[in-house]
């Protein structure tokens, strides 16, 4: 079997060696799941990643593996939710930039630095989505993604398990958002019914401790090594609990 773990900064291991490092896998908790559940494992996560770049790559991911004859129902996929802050959106050859495979991740608050390497119309695309753009319609979208990623991974037999990095941005307390909430099942998802349960808040009241390089960069939000040893124990328990594995 193999883990496929997708997400963003809180599951790529960021700031791990050196301030404002955005991926080191080696020493992420996926890698040490793997290790616990003695399973090959990939890491698809990238720092900055919104919920539409992680649905994207694990379809993508998905995609690669069926065409190349493989069998689906030897993945385990886990995935850390990020915040509703943040989008994505594919560059054509009229936009100079490259990255992520043409995909810019657009984050709220980095106004000076897409001032930089956007182009002009990207740039603006970039204030209208931060402007426009409510809570309700990040939250509903949200739920509607989650459910249609859910949908594909019945499709094919994956197992899975989703849980929130953090529970910034969503909202909850909504109740005309159940329509799009109810559909989505809550056996895979930790925390579901509960969004302080989340990575970050696990790791703060388990007394685990921010890298000193997330300190030094000025980010204080990326945990040190021995949480994602913690972590991940915490992750195996949850897979065996939930009879995912």
């Amino acid at each position: 079997m193999l883990l496929v773990s997708n997400g963003c900064s809180h599951t790529a291991g960021a700031e791990l060696e050196y301030p404002q490092q955005g991926e080191c896998y080696n020493k992420a908790w996926p890698r040490y799941l793997a290790d616990d559940l003695d399973l090959d494992h990939i890491n698809i996560s990238m720092a900055g990643a919104s919920t539409h770049r992680i649905i994207r790559t694990t379809y993508e991911f998905i995609y690669d593996w069926v065409k190349q004859r493989k069998d689906t129902k030897e993945l385990l996929f886990i995935i850390l939710w990020p915040g509703t802050h943040r989008t994505e959106v594919y560059c054509d050859d009229n936009h100079i930039y490259n990255y992520d495979n043409r995909w810019a991740p657009i984050v709220v608050g980095n106004d000076s630095s897409y001032k930089q390497v956007f182009s002009t119309s990207l740039y603006n695309y970039y204030k209208s989505w931060t402007t426009n753009t409510t809570e309700y319609q990040s939250s509903s979208d949200f739920y509607i993604d989650v459910t249609n990623l859910q949908n594909l991974f019945y499709r094919y037999g994956i197992k899975h398990l989703f849980m929130d990095a953090t529970n910034s941005g969503l909202l909850t307390m909504d109740k005309s958002l159940d329509k799009y909430r109810i559909h989505i099942d809550k056996k895979y998802y930790e925390g579901f019914d509960n969004r302080d349960n989340c990575y970050v808040n696990l790791c703060k009241y388990s007394n685990q401790k921010i890298s000193k390089y997330s300190v030094d960069s000025g980010f204080n939000s990326h945990y040190d090594e021995d949480a994602q040893i913690w972590f991940a124990k915490y992750t195996n328990k949850i897979l065996y609990k939930r009879n995912i594995l």
